[in-house]
C-alpha cells in the first residue's frame, strides 16, 4: 500500500494551477481525501478496513460537447482531465458495512477555457444486520457543470439500480452548475423465515446555479416505499412494492409551480435462473396528481437480469417509471441499461455499456421536452500491473427532439486515461 506517493500527487497537482479555481467551499472534499489517506493506515491492518486510492489522468476529445443540432455551431473540445478519487469500507462479518467515496474531476481544455471544470462527487453506504432486521443508507452527493450533469452517462461499474440516475434534462448547452444531494435511509424486518418487509425514503434535492432563469428549476423528489417479500421456493420470491411521491418544483419569476403527488403499486418476483444468473420482473401502475383538477395513470414496470462469473459480469435492465428533473415536470421514462464486462486475459479487459431511454412529461403530448436519448460505449482496459492500468474510453450519444423540433444531434467522445491504482482488486480476475 503506498499511501505516501498518492498523497504526494495530490500535493504536486494542488501545487499547480490545475486547482487555483477552485472555491473556498469546496475544499471540504479535498480536505476529506487528506484526513482518509492520513487517518486510515494505522487500521487498515485489521481485516475489516480497506482504503482504495485512485489517481486518474486523461485526454479527451469531443466533437459535439453540447449536443448542438447546428452542424455550424458544434462546440469541440480538446483537453486533460484529473480524477482523485478515495474510498474506504469497513466489513464486519455479515453484520456491518459502511462505505464512504469522495472523488474531485478537474475538467481543463486550453483552448475553450469557458467550459473548465471542478467537479465534485461524494457516494456513501452503510448497513447493519441485527437479529430480525436491518438498517442502512445510501448518500450521493454531486456537483458538477449542467453540461455534464444533465447527460448521463453510461457507467460499466455500476450493476445496482438503486444507483442509477434517471434525473437528466438533456439540456447540456447551458451555462451553470448543478447541485443534487439523495439521501435514501431504509429499514428491514423479517416476520418469519419466508417473508420480510422493506421500508424506504428516497429524498432528492437538486438546485442549479448561474442557469439562464426559468430553463431549469430547483426541486425537491421524496419517493417512500413499502415492499413486501415472501419465498415461495429456495429460488423464487415473490415482491408486493407500494409507492408515495411528491415532487415539489421551486417558484419561477415569482410564480409558483403545482406540487405533483402521487401513488403506485408494483407486483412482481425475483427468480435466481442459475447460481450466477438472477431474475427479477415487476409490473404494476402509478397515479399522478398533476394540480389543476388533472390526473394521470401510467403503467410501469421493470425488467433485470444480471449475471456474474468469474471473467464475465453482466447487467440489463428495461424500466418504465414516472421521474422527475429540472424541467419542473414529472415525466414518464422508458429505459435501458446494459453493462457488459469481461476479462479477455490477465493482462486486457473489455467493456461494452448501452444506455437509451425515451421521455415525455406526465399528461402532456407533443411537449418540447419530449426527447430520445442513446448513448453507446466501449471501454478497452490494459493492466500494465496491478497498480498501473491504461484505459480507452470511445461513447457516442444521440439526443433526438425530432417529435418537438424536428432534429436530432449526436457527438463523439474518445478518452485515454493513465489510472494509479495501488490497492485496488480488479472485479474480473482469471
Amino acid at each position: 500500500m503506498n499511501v505516501h506517493a498518492f498523497l504526494e500527487t495530490i500535493r504536486m497537482a494542488t501545487r499547480t494551477d490545475t486547482l487555483s479555481n477552485i472555491s473556498r467551499r469546496h475544499h471540504w472534499l479535498l480536505i476529506c481525501l487528506g484526513v482518509i489517506a492520513v487517518a486510515t493506515p494505522a487500521s487498515v491492518y485489521a481485516q475489516e478496513w480497506r482504503f482504495e486510492p485512485i489517481v486518474r489522468l486523461g485526454v479527451e476529445s469531443d466533437d459535439n460537447a453540447t449536443l448542438s443540432i447546428r452542424t455550424d455551431d458544434d462546440v469541440q473540445l480538446d483537453g486533460y482531465l484529473l480524477d482523485l478519487l478515495a474510498s474506504v469500507s469497513y466489513i464486519s462479518g455479515e453484520t456491518t458495512m459502511f462505505f464512504l467515496e469522495p472523488r474531485v474531476l478537474i475538467r481543463k481544455y486550453p483552448d475553450d477555457e469557458i467550459f473548465e471544470s471542478d467537479d465534485y462527487f461524494l457516494r456513501s453506504q452503510f448497513r447493519h444486520r441485527m437479529k430480525s432486521s436491518t438498517i442502512g443508507f445510501r448518500l450521493n452527493f454531486d456537483e458538477q457543470d449542467v453540461r455534464t450533469g444533465e447527460r448521463t452517462d453510461s457507467d460499466l461499474t455500476l450493476d445496482d439500480p438503486d444507483e442509477i440516475p434517471n434525473d437528466d434534462t438533456g439540456l447540456v448547452g447551458l451555462a451553470g452548475d448543478r447541485s443534487r444531494w439523495r439521501i435514501s435511509p431504509y429499514w428491514n424486518y423479517a416476520l418469519s423465515s419466508i417473508t420480510s418487509f422493506d421500508v424506504s425514503l428516497d429524498y432528492t434535492d437538486t438546485s442549479y446555479d448561474d442557469v439562464f432563469a426559468g430553463i431549469l428549476v430547483d426541486y425537491t423528489d421524496t419517493r417512500a416505499n413499502l415492499r413486501l417479500r415472501r419465498d415461495y421456493s429456495n429460488i423464487t420470491t415473490g415482491i408486493i412494492t407500494l409507492t408515495g411521491r411528491r415532487f415539489s418544483p421551486d417558484e419561477v419569476f415569482g410564480f409558483d409551480l403545482e406540487d405533483n403527488t402521487g401513488i403506485g403499486l408494483l407486483v412482481g418476483f425475483e427468480h435466481a435462473l442459475s447460481e450466477k444468473t438472477t431474475l427479477v420482473a415487476m409490473v404494476g401502475a402509478e397515479y399522478t396528481d398533476l394540480g389543476m383538477d388533472q390526473s394521470e395513470v401510467e403503467p410501469i414496470g421493470d425488467l433485470t437480469l444480471t449475471r456474474s462469473l468469474k471473467t464475465i459480469s453482466m447487467f440489463a435492465r428495461y424500466q418504465r417509471a414516472v421521474t422527475a428533473n429540472g424541467t419542473g415536470a414529472v415525466e414518464v421514462r422508458d429505459t435501458i441499461n446494459v453493462n457488459f464486462n469481461r476479462r479477455l486475459s490477465e493482462r486486457i479487459a473489455a467493456g461494452f455499456g448501452v444506455r437509451a431511454y425515451h421521455a415525455e412529461p406526465v399528461g402532456r403530448e407533443n411537449s418540447l421536452l419530449e426527447r430520445n436519448y442513446v448513448q453507446l460505449q466501449t471501454l478497452f482496459t490494459w493492466y500494465l500491473s496491478e497498480a498501473f492500468v491504461i484505459e480507452a474510453d470511445y461513447r457516442y450519444t444521440v439526443l433526438d427532439r425530432s417529435n418537438a423540433i424536428g432534429e436530432r444531434s449526436n457527438s463523439n467522445r474518445v478518452g485515454l486515461w493513465f489510472v494509479y491504482q495501488p490497492n485496488t482488486i480488479p472485479k474480473l480476475q482469471l
